[in-house]
């Protein structure tokens, strides 16, 4: 099968959580394809997550990576559950490039147990960063789109814990179901401005800093998760996707082949939801 390629020369795109991983594969990608790019992460550990956030190093070697590609790159560092930041960020951006195209709401964390065991801290760090970041940053890049005339992509990363019940993961789950209606109501408000708005749901994503800590908790918790919900995929032999599967799904979707598809729910999931 033939490579697809997209064209986004001209345009600006800003993408969270970009650090490394998924985040990082989707800044290079736009950045391939002739984007100008933005990329954020948090500016200092978060609290009650189990695993280290992106680095000031891991984020300027994605700066380096874009740049690698011939295009420019902007960093800015900022913590996404505070509006002040998510409103610098965007600032940035513009005052940078003159202008706002594609956001992609890709920042996320992953800090879950049992209901019963769950602290308040620990459901408030995921919902907060899984489902009020990414509102708050739509809020800001829309508001520029529709102050410039019109016209844009917001493109938000949820999960297939979005479209299924998982154990142990109360607060992660109920904030990537939220993301499916955040992004649903985003669009109707949205579409007459000629702004799309639509999520991508992958399944385990292997090389990235949350799937390493999933895998941490041991085969106990992969039983107990695969006895409920069954493998990730339905492909023999397949664990995990790949970052780039995530980024061509972005891409897609942030293009004009797209140009109204909107409000939708798009699993990249080898499978997963339809079992």
């Amino acid at each position: 099968m033939g490579n697809v390629t997209y064209d986004f020369t001209g345009e600006v795109v800003l993408v969270t959580g970009a650090a490394r991983g998924m985040g990082r594969e989707i800044a290079v990608s736009f950045a391939r394809a002739g984007a100008q790019v933005a990329v954020n992460d948090v500016d200092a550990q978060v609290e009650h997550v189990p695993y280290a956030t992106g680095t000031v190093e891991e984020l300027a070697q994605t700066v380096a990576d874009i740049e690698a590609q011939g295009a420019e790159a902007l960093e800015v560092r900022g913590d996404l559950r505070r509006e002040a930041d998510v409103e610098r960020m965007v600032a940035a951006t513009i005052e940078r490039f003159g202008r706002l195209d594609v956001l992609v709401n890709n920042a996320g964390v992953y800090s879950c147990g049992p209901v019963t065991e769950l602290t308040e801290e620990r459901w408030d760090v995921v919902v907060d960063t899984v489902l009020k970041a990414p509102f708050l940053c739509s809020k800001h890049a829309a508001r520029h789109m529709i102050e410039r005339g019109g016209g844009g992509r917001i493109v938000t990363i949820s999960s297939t814990s979005a479209l299924v019940g998982i154990p142990d993961q109360v607060n992660y789950q109920s904030a990537k179901h939220g993301v499916v209606g955040q992004i649903r109501t985003l669009a109707l408000e949205l579409a007459p401005h000629g702004v799309t708005v639509n999520t991508i749901c992958p399944t385990a994503v292997a090389d990235t800093a949350m799937l390493d800590h999933v895998i941490d908790l041991g085969p106990e918790y992969f039983g107990k998760v695969n006895a409920l919900c069954g493998a990730s995929t339905v492909f023999p032999g397949l664990d995990c996707i790949e970052t780039r599967d995530v980024s061509h799904a972005v891409r897609w979707l942030a293009s004009d082949a797209a140009r109204y598809v909107t409000g939708v729910v798009l699993p990249v999931d080898g499978g997963f939801s339809c079992k």
